[in-house]
């Protein structure tokens, strides 16, 4: 069967013979009369397909669910449906408000009506009623907050998009008797926007541990649904399907929204099935260049993104007028959650990157925006730093690192300790391998080649290789010598095994930007 990549239509995935992940028991209690309910998940994760599939069995496409789960657990009986799909709607080159009325009039035609009203609130005030007369309606509205993060930076045509928006959805609430459910997808809730305060029926299940599969794939589903292009992808690489395995789940694994059951994108799982290449598929759909200037611009630590705490406001709600750099990375993709801390105050997140194909990625993006290298340049050292580091050469790679941190203008280098660390530390992180940095707890991505903690200090940077362990510690001024005992004395060492390791102390100019001085020593 071929894969679906892009497919966001439910109806040609099923006639053209594509691959299907059976989603539809964890949809089937979203199927109830009079739910409401709202969805929050990143860009390419099948909130569209979803919507389609909600919509299939709304019109009593049994059909189409043929050997599915839903085919013998629901009526398909048929209701008259909305569906109000933003990504679709041109409100680039024309008005909001003229493609609201188009998309409500297109509606109407489907169902052999016309609508009279001129307005977009009116026009769906008029489409809900008239559609009762048939039966009480579905309204469907897919990345619903797209006309309001499209214009996040042009404040004029945001507020413009965000008053049109709230008179449209201002008229659910009045008209709740006349619908059967309401489902509602976006990336993020966006504050001020009425939606959630009018309809204070509407139920958020983007954190519901019962729905936190419903889009994107899990391993057992991957291995049921994808056998045939498993066993191709270790074919090419010539590995056994453990091996492979353990390299998918740390390229694509991670993203959670329940600290327990994890997802891959399954855009990105698609395009690696399709073309078997470790890399970044997803994040090459569009890089959020606002987003990593927000992060320099709040000079916050990249090494942070490794570990941070947050509680659930951000993570849920977005003000767009206040934006917040790290819910946002949460809402777009770029972190998720690993740990919930529940308590009679509150809820505790901790939130990291969720997968190696995000942490390089975005990690090459910041390191764009601190250096102002090209990204070409970045690959090319990229590789090459790689090599040095396989083959022990640290008077190679610490060469290369100083030509690289030479073609930074002096103007845009800062002069700060945190920003020198962060520098090396995206360096190192676009190399692919396993990096970290401020270690101060178990520090494998996997927990698999790694022991306890350290509990005597914090490691500056560890990186793994296939064969090694590379620990660095940083100092702004003094010498190699004492940066290379500190990594015996507090030993930095004990917990890691399975490998070689190796100690390396690094010295730091800030006013010549360079590495002046290195030392390093086998240590096991």
């Amino acid at each position: 069967m071929r894969l679906p990549i892009g497919i966001q239509d439910f109806e040609l995935l099923r006639r053209a013979n594509m691959v299907y992940v059976d989603k539809t028991e964890l949809i089937a209690p979203l199927l109830a009369e009079g739910g409401r309910y709202f969805f929050a998940r990143p860009r390419r994760f099948g909130k569209s397909l979803l919507l389609s599939v909600i919509k299939a069995a709304f019109e009593g496409r049994k059909d189409l669910f043929k050997d599915l789960w839903l085919e013998e657990h629901f009526d398909f009986k048929a209701r008259p449906v909305i569906r109000l799909d933003f990504s679709r709607l041109d409100f680039q080159g024309r008005s909001l408000e003229a493609s609201l009325v188009d998309s409500f009039q297109q509606t109407a035609k489907e169902y052999g009506l016309t609508l009279r009203s001129d307005t977009p609130k009116s026009a769906f005030e008029e489409l809900i009623l008239e559609l009762s007369k048939i039966d009480q309606v579905v309204v469907l509205v897919d990345e619903y907050d797209q006309p309001i993060t499209d214009f996040l930076f042009e404040p004029e045509k945001r507020n413009h998009h965000q008053t049109v928006l709230k008179s449209v959805y201002g008229v659910l609430k009045p008209l709740d008797g006349y619908l059967y459910q309401v489902f509602i997808t976006g990336v993020s809730k966006i504050g001020k926007l009425s939606l959630f305060s009018d309809l204070n029926n509407i139920q958020d299940i983007s954190l519901n541990p019962k729905f936190s599969t419903l889009c994107g794939y899990t391993s057992s589903e991957i291995e049921r649904y994808f056998p045939d292009y498993l066993e191709n992808a270790a074919t090419i690489f010539n590995v056994p399907m453990f091996e492979l395995w353990n390299a998918i789940q740390y390229w694509y694994n991670g993203y959670s929204w329940d600290t327990v059951q994890k997802v891959y994108c399954s855009f990105s799982f698609l395009l690696f099935l399709e073309n078997p290449e470790f890399k970044s598929h997803w994040y090459e759909t569009g890089t959020p260049t606002f987003l990593i200037e927000m992060i320099k611009n709040a000079q916050i630590d990249p090494f942070s993104f490794e570990n941070l705490q947050s509680d659930a406001q951000p993570l849920v709600a977005t003000n767009v007028t206040n934006l917040d750099p790290i819910g946002l990375m949460f809402q777009t993709g770029y972190l998720t959650i690993t740990k919930k801390i529940q308590s009679m105050v509150g809820t505790e997140y901790e939130l990291s990157y969720p997968n190696q194909e995000v942490r390089v990625a975005f990690s090459r993006g910041l390191l764009e925006e601190y250096s102002q290298l090209f990204p070409s340049t970045i690959g090319s050292f990229a590789l090459e730093l790689r090599k040095f580091l396989y083959a022990q050469d640290f008077t190679a790679l610490f060469n290369r690192i100083n030509q690289i941190l030479a073609s930074i203008p002096y103007e845009i280098f800062l002069k700060k300790e945190t920003y020198a660390h962060s520098l090396l530390h995206l360096i190192f992180v676009s190399t692919g391998l396993r990096v970290q940095s401020q270690v101060q707890s178990d520090p494998s991505p996997s927990g698999a080649s790694l022991g306890s903690r350290t509990s005597t200090g914090r490691i500056d940077m560890l990186i793994e290789t296939p064969d090694q362990f590379v620990i660095l510690e940083f100092k702004i001024g003094g010498s190699s010598e004492d940066a290379l005992t500190q990594i015996k004395d507090k030993e930095y060492a004990k917990g890691l095994i399975g490998k070689s390791i190796v100690g390396v102390g690094v010295v730091f100019d800030l006013d010549s930007k360079t590495i002046s001085e290195w030392k390093d020593e086998v240590l096991s």
